[in-house]
């Protein structure tokens, strides 16, 4: 997809599994689990994130925030808020709704590339008319 950069788990390109530590996150047994890596998808170079797990308090999603990269949020604590928002919606506790978030915010940030660079050719061909 043009103008779109993948979101990825601390390092882009690694593969990376990553289980926050027990005392960071009230999750209930066995944890939350993340993991990033590079695929190829119907012969294309992909990037996967995937999370297995629940939040019990979504406040603390801050601190997995924290460990993602390219979220396409406009400051930190977004994504977080975000899901606060819609805390009463099937999977906001979940990866589910993680990845929702997360995609929203990618087609936000396509959106905003696309609409400025239209807007551009539209001023650069009024400028030379």
């Amino acid at each position: 997809v043009e103008n779109y950069n993948t979101c990825y788990l601390f390092d882009q390109g690694s593969s990376i599994e990553w289980t926050p530590a027990a005392d960071k996150l009230s999750s209930p047994a066995p944890g939350m689990k993340l993991a990033s890596y590079p695929e190829t998808y119907f012969g294309k170079k992909a990037s996967v994130v995937e999370m297995d797990g629940t939040f019990d308090n979504i406040q603390e999603l801050v601190y997995v925030e924290s460990a993602l990269s390219n979220t396409n949020t406009k400051f930190f604590g977004e994504l977080t808020q975000a899901m606060l928002n819609l805390a009463d919606a099937p999977g906001s506790n979940n990866g589910t709704g993680l990845m929702q978030t997360i995609a929203a915010f990618a087609i936000r940030a396509i959106y905003e590339k696309t609409a400025a660079m239209a807007e551009a050719k539209e001023a650069e061909a009024v400028a030379s008319a």
